[in-house]
């Protein structure tokens, strides 16, 4: 279940960072060569790099701003939950 996990944030860090990516290519007109290794920087930047993110992914994949929002706090939200799901059973008892 760990390794599951793992490669379940990995790919989901990987598709953050291409929505990085794709903001900065399209945002600022930077070649991909250039916007590599800035997008590296940038994504662990917690509100500029979810903002240009989730810019990019509106803008240059297309999505609705709803989908980006799920892409970069979609994992928040399962977690929430199942946080409170679990505290109510444990109250239950």
């Amino acid at each position: 279940m760990q390794a599951l996990a793992l490669i379940g944030y990995i790919a989901l860090g990987l598709f953050q960072l291409a929505a990085v990516m794709a903001g900065l290519e399209d945002w600022v007109g930077l070649h991909w060569i250039i916007a590599v290794p800035l997008a590296l920087f940038i994504a662990y930047i917690p509100l500029i790099g979810t903002v240009i993110g989730m810019f990019g992914a509106v803008t240059a994949w297309h999505w609705s701003w709803l989908q980006a929002g799920g892409l970069f706090f979609g994992p928040f939200v399962i977690i929430l939950v199942f946080a409170m799901v679990s505290g109510a059973l444990e109250n239950r008892r």
